[in-house]
Protein backbone atom coordinates (compact mmCIF):
# COMPACT_ATOMS: atom_id res chain seq x y z
CA UNK A 1 0.00 0.00 0.00
CA UNK A 2 2.96 2.04 1.05
CA UNK A 3 4.72 1.54 -2.05
CA UNK A 4 1.77 1.95 -4.17
CA UNK A 5 0.68 5.31 -2.68
CA UNK A 6 3.44 7.06 -3.65
CA UNK A 7 3.67 5.74 -7.16
CA UNK A 8 3.85 8.77 -9.93
CA UNK A 9 1.61 6.51 -12.54
CA UNK A 10 -1.09 4.62 -10.09
CA UNK A 11 -4.15 6.54 -9.67
CA UNK A 12 -7.53 5.29 -8.04
CA UNK A 13 -6.32 2.52 -5.52
CA UNK A 14 -8.71 0.74 -3.58
CA UNK A 15 -7.21 -1.72 -0.71
CA UNK A 16 -9.76 -4.75 0.48
CA UNK A 17 -9.59 -6.59 3.20
CA UNK A 18 -11.60 -9.44 4.61
CA UNK A 19 -11.09 -8.28 8.21
CA UNK A 20 -10.79 -4.52 8.49
CA UNK A 21 -13.64 -3.50 5.96
CA UNK A 22 -15.33 -0.47 6.77
CA UNK A 23 -12.34 1.11 8.30
CA UNK A 24 -10.07 3.40 7.59
CA UNK A 25 -5.94 2.32 6.21
CA UNK A 26 -4.40 5.19 8.61
CA UNK A 27 -5.85 3.85 11.87
CA UNK A 28 -5.75 0.36 11.01
CA UNK A 29 -1.75 0.99 9.79
CA UNK A 30 -0.70 4.68 11.31
CA UNK A 31 2.70 4.44 9.99
CA UNK A 32 1.37 4.36 6.15
CA UNK A 33 0.81 7.51 5.00
CA UNK A 34 -2.34 6.11 2.61
CA UNK A 35 -5.43 7.91 2.56
CA UNK A 36 -8.89 5.87 2.03
CA UNK A 37 -11.13 3.02 3.85
CA UNK A 38 -10.69 -0.69 3.36
CA UNK A 39 -13.45 -2.08 1.49
CA UNK A 40 -14.89 -5.64 1.36
CA UNK A 41 -13.20 -7.69 -1.59
CA UNK A 42 -16.74 -7.95 -3.38
CA UNK A 43 -16.60 -4.55 -3.42
CA UNK A 44 -13.38 -4.61 -5.63
CA UNK A 45 -14.75 -4.12 -9.69
CA UNK A 46 -12.32 -5.90 -10.99
CA UNK A 47 -13.78 -5.17 -14.50
CA UNK A 48 -12.11 -1.53 -14.90
CA UNK A 49 -8.45 -2.62 -13.17
CA UNK A 50 -5.54 -2.22 -15.13
CA UNK A 51 -3.44 -4.09 -11.83
CA UNK A 52 -4.82 -6.69 -9.09
CA UNK A 53 -2.37 -7.32 -6.27
CA UNK A 54 -3.72 -10.32 -4.22
CA UNK A 55 -1.73 -10.62 -0.95
CA UNK A 56 -4.02 -14.01 1.03
CA UNK A 57 -2.52 -16.90 2.11
CA UNK A 58 -1.26 -19.90 0.10
CA UNK A 59 -4.54 -22.25 -0.47
CA UNK A 60 -6.59 -18.91 -0.61
CA UNK A 61 -4.87 -16.88 -3.41
CA UNK A 62 -5.81 -18.90 -6.53
CA UNK A 63 -9.48 -18.66 -6.75
CA UNK A 64 -9.55 -14.93 -6.52
CA UNK A 65 -6.93 -14.32 -8.55
CA UNK A 66 -8.91 -16.80 -11.56
CA UNK A 67 -12.14 -14.32 -10.38
CA UNK A 68 -10.25 -11.19 -11.02
CA UNK A 69 -9.35 -12.20 -14.29
CA UNK A 70 -12.24 -13.57 -15.94
CA UNK A 71 -14.12 -10.53 -14.50
CA UNK A 72 -11.69 -8.43 -16.86
CA UNK A 73 -8.68 -7.47 -14.46
CA UNK A 74 -5.74 -6.35 -16.70
CA UNK A 75 -2.55 -7.75 -14.84
CA UNK A 76 -3.07 -9.65 -11.49
CA UNK A 77 0.48 -9.99 -9.44
CA UNK A 78 0.16 -12.64 -7.04
CA UNK A 79 2.18 -12.54 -3.65
CA UNK A 80 1.44 -15.96 -2.63
CA UNK A 81 2.60 -19.84 -3.57
CA UNK A 82 -0.40 -20.48 -5.60
CA UNK A 83 1.33 -19.99 -9.26
CA UNK A 84 5.20 -20.40 -8.63
CA UNK A 85 5.47 -23.65 -9.35
CA UNK A 86 4.21 -24.31 -12.92
CA UNK A 87 2.94 -28.01 -12.45
CA UNK A 88 0.01 -29.18 -10.81
CA UNK A 89 1.30 -32.37 -10.01
CA UNK A 90 3.74 -30.78 -7.80
CA UNK A 91 1.95 -28.32 -6.44
CA UNK A 92 -0.33 -31.29 -5.19
CA UNK A 93 2.36 -32.36 -3.45
CA UNK A 94 3.15 -29.70 -1.23
CA UNK A 95 0.60 -27.70 -0.83
CA UNK A 96 -3.14 -30.06 -1.89
CA UNK A 97 -5.21 -30.30 -5.20
CA UNK A 98 -4.70 -26.59 -6.81
CA UNK A 99 -8.25 -25.12 -7.37
CA UNK A 100 -7.41 -23.73 -11.05
CA UNK A 101 -5.05 -25.59 -12.39
CA UNK A 102 -5.56 -24.03 -15.61
CA UNK A 103 -3.73 -20.59 -14.89
CA UNK A 104 -0.74 -22.57 -13.83
CA UNK A 105 1.10 -22.50 -17.13
CA UNK A 106 -0.18 -19.01 -18.01
CA UNK A 107 1.58 -17.67 -14.99
CA UNK A 108 5.13 -16.07 -15.43
CA UNK A 109 7.04 -16.44 -12.92
CA UNK A 110 8.28 -12.64 -11.31
CA UNK A 111 12.01 -12.93 -11.15
CA UNK A 112 12.69 -10.26 -14.01
CA UNK A 113 16.39 -10.66 -13.31
CA UNK A 114 16.55 -13.99 -14.29
CA UNK A 115 13.45 -14.49 -16.55
CA UNK A 116 12.81 -11.60 -18.02
CA UNK A 117 9.41 -9.01 -17.89
CA UNK A 118 6.18 -10.60 -17.86
CA UNK A 119 4.09 -10.55 -21.40
CA UNK A 120 1.03 -12.27 -19.61
CA UNK A 121 -1.41 -11.17 -17.43
CA UNK A 122 -0.87 -13.03 -14.29
CA UNK A 123 2.51 -12.93 -12.31
CA UNK A 124 3.21 -15.19 -9.76
CA UNK A 125 5.63 -13.23 -7.04
CA UNK A 126 8.32 -15.61 -6.00
CA UNK A 127 9.01 -16.01 -1.93
CA UNK A 128 11.79 -14.35 -0.47
CA UNK A 129 13.86 -17.04 0.18
CA UNK A 130 13.84 -18.51 -3.77
CA UNK A 131 14.27 -14.66 -4.99
CA UNK A 132 17.65 -14.52 -2.52
CA UNK A 133 18.75 -18.57 -3.33
CA UNK A 134 18.32 -18.14 -7.36
CA UNK A 135 19.47 -14.79 -7.82
CA UNK A 136 22.73 -16.18 -6.25
CA UNK A 137 22.55 -19.11 -7.60
CA UNK A 138 21.22 -19.31 -11.23
CA UNK A 139 24.37 -17.32 -12.75
CA UNK A 140 26.47 -20.67 -11.17
CA UNK A 141 24.01 -23.34 -12.80
CA UNK A 142 23.81 -21.75 -16.27
CA UNK A 143 27.38 -22.11 -16.82
CA UNK A 144 29.15 -24.84 -14.35
CA UNK A 145 28.50 -28.68 -14.80
CA UNK A 146 29.00 -31.54 -12.32
CA UNK A 147 26.97 -29.58 -9.12
CA UNK A 148 27.05 -32.88 -6.90
CA UNK A 149 25.02 -30.89 -3.85
CA UNK A 150 23.51 -27.69 -3.36
CA UNK A 151 22.93 -26.46 0.71
CA UNK A 152 21.22 -23.05 1.34
CA UNK A 153 21.80 -22.02 5.33
CA UNK A 154 19.01 -19.41 5.48
CA UNK A 155 18.13 -16.64 8.30
CA UNK A 156 15.64 -14.50 8.12
CA UNK A 157 13.96 -11.55 10.20
CA UNK A 158 10.34 -12.34 11.92
CA UNK A 159 8.08 -10.75 9.07
CA UNK A 160 9.19 -13.37 6.98
CA UNK A 161 6.23 -15.71 8.57
CA UNK A 162 3.05 -12.97 8.14
CA UNK A 163 1.20 -10.55 10.09
CA UNK A 164 -0.72 -13.40 11.83
CA UNK A 165 0.59 -14.09 15.07
CA UNK A 166 1.62 -17.66 16.54
CA UNK A 167 3.81 -19.08 19.39
CA UNK A 168 6.60 -19.71 17.13
CA UNK A 169 6.70 -15.76 15.94
CA UNK A 170 5.75 -14.47 19.75
CA UNK A 171 8.09 -11.99 21.04
CA UNK A 172 9.06 -14.32 24.37
CA UNK A 173 9.93 -16.96 21.78
CA UNK A 174 11.94 -15.15 19.08
CA UNK A 175 13.79 -12.59 21.14
CA UNK A 176 17.03 -13.80 21.93
CA UNK A 177 17.10 -17.34 20.08
CA UNK A 178 17.64 -18.70 16.92
CA UNK A 179 16.25 -21.93 14.97
CA UNK A 180 15.93 -23.59 12.51
CA UNK A 181 12.67 -24.75 11.00
CA UNK A 182 10.65 -26.48 8.24
CA UNK A 183 13.84 -28.67 7.58
CA UNK A 184 13.84 -30.92 5.67
CA UNK A 185 11.04 -30.37 3.05
CA UNK A 186 10.09 -26.71 3.75
CA UNK A 187 7.80 -25.43 0.57
CA UNK A 188 10.79 -23.31 -0.87
CA UNK A 189 12.61 -26.22 -1.62
CA UNK A 190 10.46 -26.79 -4.61
CA UNK A 191 10.22 -23.32 -5.95
CA UNK A 192 14.27 -23.16 -5.61
CA UNK A 193 14.70 -26.11 -7.74
CA UNK A 194 11.73 -26.14 -9.85
CA UNK A 195 13.20 -22.63 -10.69
CA UNK A 196 16.48 -23.37 -11.37
CA UNK A 197 15.88 -26.53 -13.44
CA UNK A 198 14.80 -23.54 -16.19
CA UNK A 199 18.36 -21.97 -15.93
CA UNK A 200 20.79 -25.00 -16.13
CA UNK A 201 21.05 -28.94 -14.54
CA UNK A 202 21.21 -28.87 -10.62
CA UNK A 203 20.81 -31.98 -7.98
CA UNK A 204 18.30 -31.94 -5.47
CA UNK A 205 18.20 -28.62 -3.11
CA UNK A 206 18.98 -29.27 0.29
CA UNK A 207 17.37 -26.24 2.32
CA UNK A 208 17.48 -24.81 6.14
CA UNK A 209 15.70 -21.53 6.70
CA UNK A 210 16.06 -20.81 10.49
CA UNK A 211 14.03 -17.96 12.37
CA UNK A 212 16.31 -14.86 14.16
CA UNK A 213 15.16 -12.26 15.96
CA UNK A 214 15.30 -9.60 13.52
CA UNK A 215 12.00 -7.21 12.34
CA UNK A 216 13.02 -7.67 8.74
CA UNK A 217 15.75 -8.78 6.06
CA UNK A 218 17.52 -11.95 5.29
CA UNK A 219 20.55 -13.47 4.91
CA UNK A 220 21.50 -17.06 3.01
CA UNK A 221 24.86 -18.65 2.88
CA UNK A 222 24.92 -21.30 0.42
CA UNK A 223 27.10 -24.38 -0.71
CA UNK A 224 28.03 -25.94 -3.77
CA UNK A 225 30.20 -28.82 -4.18
CA UNK A 226 31.39 -28.79 -7.43
CA UNK A 227 33.85 -31.52 -9.95
CA UNK A 228 35.60 -28.21 -10.71
CA UNK A 229 35.15 -25.01 -8.24
CA UNK A 230 35.50 -21.75 -10.26
CA UNK A 231 37.57 -18.89 -8.84
CA UNK A 232 35.62 -15.89 -6.65
CA UNK A 233 36.70 -13.77 -8.99
CA UNK A 234 35.30 -15.08 -11.98
CA UNK A 235 31.81 -15.83 -9.97
CA UNK A 236 31.67 -12.02 -9.22
CA UNK A 237 32.58 -11.41 -12.92
CA UNK A 238 29.46 -13.58 -13.83
CA UNK A 239 27.21 -11.76 -11.69
CA UNK A 240 28.12 -8.85 -13.07
CA UNK A 241 27.27 -9.63 -16.68
CA UNK A 242 24.39 -11.21 -15.86
CA UNK A 243 22.82 -8.63 -14.04
CA UNK A 244 24.11 -5.69 -15.66
CA UNK A 245 21.49 -3.07 -16.21
CA UNK A 246 19.52 -4.54 -13.37
CA UNK A 247 18.73 -1.40 -10.70
CA UNK A 248 18.25 -4.03 -7.84
CA UNK A 249 21.03 -6.74 -8.32
CA UNK A 250 24.78 -6.21 -7.03
CA UNK A 251 27.31 -7.77 -6.52
CA UNK A 252 30.58 -6.81 -4.05
CA UNK A 253 33.83 -8.41 -2.65
CA UNK A 254 32.52 -8.01 0.87
CA UNK A 255 29.94 -10.04 2.47
CA UNK A 256 26.25 -8.93 2.23
CA UNK A 257 24.99 -7.80 5.83
CA UNK A 258 21.43 -7.94 6.41
CA UNK A 259 21.90 -4.02 7.56
CA UNK A 260 23.27 -3.01 3.68
CA UNK A 261 19.71 -4.37 2.29
CA UNK A 262 16.94 -3.78 4.87
CA UNK A 263 14.75 -1.37 3.74
CA UNK A 264 15.38 -1.30 0.04
CA UNK A 265 14.83 -3.12 -3.20
CA UNK A 266 18.23 -4.37 -3.42
CA UNK A 267 19.69 -8.41 -3.08
CA UNK A 268 23.18 -7.74 -2.27
CA UNK A 269 25.43 -11.03 -3.94
CA UNK A 270 29.25 -12.11 -2.96
CA UNK A 271 31.03 -15.58 -3.15
CA UNK A 272 34.00 -17.13 -1.72
CA UNK A 273 35.99 -20.47 -2.42
CA UNK A 274 36.86 -22.81 -0.06
CA UNK A 275 39.68 -24.18 -1.20
CA UNK A 276 40.57 -26.60 1.49
CA UNK A 277 37.35 -28.26 1.54
CA UNK A 278 37.20 -27.90 -2.43
CA UNK A 279 33.63 -25.63 -2.04
CA UNK A 280 31.97 -22.48 -3.84
CA UNK A 281 30.41 -20.31 -1.18
CA UNK A 282 27.61 -17.90 -2.24
CA UNK A 283 25.81 -15.07 -0.33
CA UNK A 284 22.79 -13.10 -0.47
CA UNK A 285 20.67 -11.13 1.28
CA UNK A 286 17.70 -9.58 0.75
CA UNK A 287 15.07 -7.33 2.93
CA UNK A 288 11.96 -10.02 2.80
CA UNK A 289 8.95 -7.42 2.44
CA UNK A 290 10.74 -5.73 -0.76
CA UNK A 291 12.51 -7.31 -2.74
CA UNK A 292 11.65 -10.53 -1.19
CA UNK A 293 7.95 -9.45 -1.78
CA UNK A 294 6.06 -5.98 -2.14
CA UNK A 295 9.02 -4.16 -3.31
CA UNK A 296 9.17 -7.03 -6.16
CA UNK A 297 5.31 -6.76 -7.18
CA UNK A 298 5.73 -3.09 -7.93
CA UNK A 299 9.36 -4.23 -9.92
CA UNK A 300 7.02 -6.71 -11.65
CA UNK A 301 3.88 -4.01 -12.32
CA UNK A 302 6.33 -1.82 -14.04
CA UNK A 303 8.01 -3.63 -16.58
CA UNK A 304 4.81 -5.44 -17.51
CA UNK A 305 3.29 -1.97 -18.09
CA UNK A 306 6.27 -0.75 -19.71
CA UNK A 307 7.80 1.90 -17.45
CA UNK A 308 11.25 2.24 -15.77
CA UNK A 309 11.63 -0.87 -13.95
CA UNK A 310 12.62 1.33 -11.21
CA UNK A 311 9.83 3.86 -11.06
CA UNK A 312 8.52 3.96 -7.48
CA UNK A 313 11.17 2.79 -5.64
CA UNK A 314 13.62 5.11 -6.56
CA UNK A 315 14.28 5.67 -2.85
CA UNK A 316 14.50 2.00 -2.23
CA UNK A 317 17.57 1.54 -4.60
Amino acid sequence: MRLLAGHPEVGALRVASRGYAGLGIGSVYPQLAVDGTYVSPEEIEAGGLDVAFVAYGHGESAEAVSELLESGARLVIDLSADFRLGDAELYGEWYGEHPVPQLLEEAHYGLPEVFGAAEGRLVANPGCYPTAAILALAPVVKRVGGIRSVTINALSGVSGAGAKPSVKTHFVSVNESAGAYGAPLHRHTPEIETLLRRVGEVPGVTFVPHLIPITRGELETIVLDLEDVPEADEVLGWFAEDYDGWVFVEAREEYPHVSHVANTNRCRLSAAVDKRAGKLLLFSAVDNLLKGASGAGVQNMNLALGYEEQLGLEHLT
